[in-house]
């Protein structure tokens, strides 16, 4: 008598497939909890390159005053034009932006934008 049922199963479990399936949520939650700020991030990259390019911003003033005017345009309020740092043509920043995944997990990322025209 042969039986119908294979001594080694194969495939995933029920088990498994719900330990995968929490394991793509959290993943999932997260990259969607992180996906704003990697968009501010490019956001402020982009506006420090036309900064850096722009002949007719003479002075550190000036480069602070065009970053601060566009942060307002962008609704940005993480960094502003006291945060950067400028060397000669080089305008560079720095920060950190963190993350409330749960009550008591947060999530930090630093950021480092830089442009040489």
């Amino acid at each position: 008598m042969t039986s119908f049922y294979p001594s080694h199963q194969r495939g995933l479990g029920m088990l498994g497939f719900i330990l995968l399936l929490s394991l793509f949520g959290i993943a999932g939650s997260v990259g969607l909890k992180m996906l704003p700020a990697y968009m501010e991030f490019y956001s402020i990259q982009t506006t420090l390159k036309r900064i850096a390019h722009d002949q007719m911003l003479q002075t550190e003033r000036d480069v602070r005053v065009a970053f601060d005017r566009q942060m307002q345009v962008d609704n940005i309020h993480t960094v502003s034009g006291r945060d950067l740092l400028i060397s000669g043509k080089q305008v560079s920043l720095q920060y950190q932006k963190k993350i409330t995944l749960t009550d008591t997990m947060t999530l930090v990322i630093d950021f480092a934008a830089e442009n040489t025209p």
